[in-house]
This record gives C-alpha cells, sequence and structure tokens, in this order.
C-alpha cells in the first residue's frame, strides 16, 4: 500500500513511457492527448545540471496531464541549444535536425492515433524551432499541433511565497523532486550574478529590432546566480505549480474545439467558391 502511494506521488501514472502497449490501447479508446516534453542537454551554470531544460519539461508537462488525466511521453533530450553550444557537456546540434526530428516524432503520434498533441517546453530555442514543427506537420497533414510554454512559477505569486521570482534554479530543484531526483542538485551558490549577455553590443543591436545569434563568455551568464534560492524552499514551489496548472484546466476542451474548427474550415473551403470575395467598391 505504501509503495502505490509513493507511485502516485510520483505521477508515474501518467508516464507513457511505464504504460504497457495494452494499456496505451485502452487510454486511446477515451483519449486522444499526449504531451511531449522537449528540452535540450547544455550548459546552466556553474552547478544547475545539463539536462534543465528537459526536467522542467517533463516535470511540469506531468503536473498538467495530472489535472488534463493524460499521458506524458519522455522527454527530447537533444535538440539546438543555443548560446551554449561550445561549452562542456552541451550537446550542440543543428536547428535543422531538431526540427525533423521533432517533427518525424508528432508524425509518428498522429499514425499512433493521438488526437491532441501538445509539445511542451519553454527552453529559449523551442520558439524558433517548434513554431517550424507545428506549422510543417500542419501543411502535410492538416493537423493541429501546439506548443505550450506553461508558467507555472507566476512572478506575483512567487515573490508572495518566496521573495524572487520565477528562475532555472527553483525550476530544475522542483521539478527533480517532482520526478523523483530530489537531492540531486543542491542549490548553494555564494555569489549574486545577473543574467547577462555576453558583450553589451548584443543589447544594443536588439534595441534596433535584429536578431542575431551569440555565445556565452561566462557561466554564470545562462541563469544568473542566486544565494537566497535554498533547498528547502521545494515544496513550496511545487505547490505553486500544482495551483498554476489547475488553470490550464479548460486547455484540452478549448484546443479540442479549434482543432475542430480548422477541420471543418478545410471541408469547407471557402477560398474556391466563386462568392467569397469581398466587395471593396
Amino acid at each position: 500500500m505504501k509503495a502505490l502511494k509513493e507511485k502516485r506521488q510520483l505521477y508515474y501514472q501518467y508516464r507513457m513511457d511505464l504504460q504497457s502497449s495494452a494499456q496505451v490501447q485502452k487510454y486511446l479508446k477515451k483519449k486522444g492527448l499526449v504531451i511531449l516534453p522537449v528540452g535540450c542537454l547544455e550548459m546552466h551554470g556553474p552547478e544547475i545540471p545539463l539536462g534543465c531544460d528537459a526536467f522542467h519539461a517533463w516535470a511540469q508537462a506531468i503536473l498538467l496531464a495530472e489535472v488534463w488525466q493524460a499521458l506524458v511521453l519522455p522527454p527530447v533530450y537533444f535538440t539546438f541549444p543555443g548560446a551554449s553550444g561550445p561549452w562542456p557537456g552541451t550537446v550542440d546540434i543543428s536547428l535543422s535536425a531538431s526540427e525533423e526530428y521533432l517533427t518525424e516524432i508528432v508524425l509518428s503520434l498522429i499514425k499512433g492515433n493521438f488526437k491532441q498533441i501538445v509539445l511542451c517546453g519553454t527552453h529559449g530555442p523551442l520558439n524558433i524551432m517548434l513554431s517550424n514543427v507545428i506549422r510543417t506537420v500542419f501543411q502535410q497533414t492538416r493537423v493541429i499541433v501546439g506548443h505550450l510554454q506553461p508558467d507555472l512559477m507566476p512572478k506575483e505569486q512567487m515573490l508572495k511565497e518566496l521573495g524572487y521570482p520565477r528562475g532555472e534554479d527553483i525550476l530544475v530543484l522542483a521539478s527533480l523532486k517532482i520526478l523523483g531526483w530530489g537531492g540531486v542538485y543542491h542549490p548553494g551558490v555564494k555569489e549574486e550574478k545577473p543574467m547577462e549577455f555576453p558583450f553589451s553590443t548584443i543589447g544594443e543591436l536588439k534595441k534596433q529590432n535584429i536578431s542575431l545569434p551569440w555565445t556565452f563568455s561566462r557561466d554564470y551568464q545562462h541563469t544568473g546566480l542566486r544565494p537566497q534560492v535554498k533547498a528547502e524552499h521545494v515544496d513550496r514551489a511545487i505547490q505553486i505549480m500544482k495551483k498554476a496548472a489547475r488553470k490550464y484546466k479548460e486547455f484540452p476542451t478549448v484546443f479540442k474545439k479549434y482543432q475542430k474548427e480548422i477541420k471543418e474550415l478545410f471541408i469547407k473551403q471557402p477560398w474556391r467558391k466563386e462568392n467569397i470575395w469581398t466587395l471593396t467598391k
């Protein structure tokens, strides 16, 4: 009984990698929703684990799955990392390879009869990659796939409860405990350092609405260093995340409705009708 309770606390029932094929078949008779966490493996300063982005994408997906009663796939660990490319431990693969691989995973899920596919992750370059992936999939299949970047550590609530805003330090601390790996990461920096660009010229150029690649020149620039983040904050942080996850309760319903609207649009094909054009004169 105790072991079963511990399993439930670790959200094992939502992890698709721990389900049998027969269990997934049974699930698909009732639901078609699946969440794919997407992260990367990259440098996150001097002490945060390399798998940070994958861990918090996975943990946040599991909290959402609890609200939605859905299944969560294992995370994708290897995608384009961005500015941490040459740092030790970073797996630096290209944008094109990342997009092609993620597209193949999504197409496979569609073939596997999943009707609502949600990609979950907040790693910075995902905006570029997943925007291309979900549109490529739509062009090929007319299936709507979404990329959700959940805000499970709302700034106002974090400041009220812990005195500091969301950061990857507290997010990965909470995520590791949700995943059953609590205690692996112990925050303990003594000096505060800001998140920053490696060169001031980047900030000046971005003010002119130009997009530029860059590479970190110091380890702390990626996440900053915050001495105020303590291991004993983890349970309060998880409670904040759980409360925020419940605000996404209606997402699957609205998402399904939008999918239906798009499907009907392509059945009607208004762009092929003679009377579609708006009179301008």
